[in-house]
């Protein structure tokens, strides 16, 4: 116990005497961020000031930074990548198709750093791009989104899937938190370093 606290005060003491100094906001370097073009609602541009911040290696500023984060999304796609078996009976046989059921769509930002409110470049440009996956049901099948239960009533699926079985609209828009939380996460990893 002697020698932990020992230990202790030789690192505290080593610390303050090489002038090692917690790291201040005023030390920090400030970065304005402003609106990301293509962002319909401000939800990407929120994630990346918010990012930022947490980073605790640069203060975001509103105005008169040090630098200037210019953000575009270049790219916002969706692809299929997962088909299942087609549940639909056609004549009393379940049909032999296949369904689209999983998807991904993935966006590209071109990110620029600018020095304060000039127009030299400090680094980049950047093309960043991040993806998240998503499950959705095919609407097109009265099995995917209907069932008869144990009563014999007729009975919508959807309210009972927990998320898990939405149209592919809102699978998408389902997902658009995930992929910007990381999209924001690579943005500052790369601006930060």
């Amino acid at each position: 116990m002697a020698l932990k606290n020992f230990i202790l005060v030789v690192i505290v003491l080593f610390l303050s005497g090489c002038g090692y100094r917690w790291n201040h906001e005023h030390d920090l370097p400030t970065v304005v961020v402003p609106y990301i073009a293509g962002d319909d609602d401000g939800t990407l541009t929120a994630h990346v000031i918010q990012t930022l911040s947490a980073k605790g290696r640069a203060k975001v500023l509103k105005e008169g930074g040090d630098y200037l984060l210019e953000i575009s999304i270049v790219e916002d796609q969706n692809q299929t990548v997962g088909y299942r078996r087609d549940k639909q009976k056609v004549h009393g046989e379940i049909s032999k198709n296949i369904v689209p059921c999983e998807g991904r769509r993935t966006l590209t930002a071109k990110v620029i750093v600018y020095e304060g409110s000039s127009e030299t470049i400090a680094a980049g440009p950047y093309i960043i791009s991040a993806n998240s996956d998503y499950d959705y049901v095919d609407g097109d099948s009265i099995q995917d989104l209907a069932f008869i239960n144990s009563n014999g009533v007729f009975t919508k699926v959807l309210p009972f899937s927990l998320g898990q079985l939405e149209s592919v609209e809102a699978a998408q828009e389902a997902t658009s938190r995930n992929l910007y939380e990381k999209l924001a996460q690579k943005i500052a990893d790369t601006v930060l370093n």
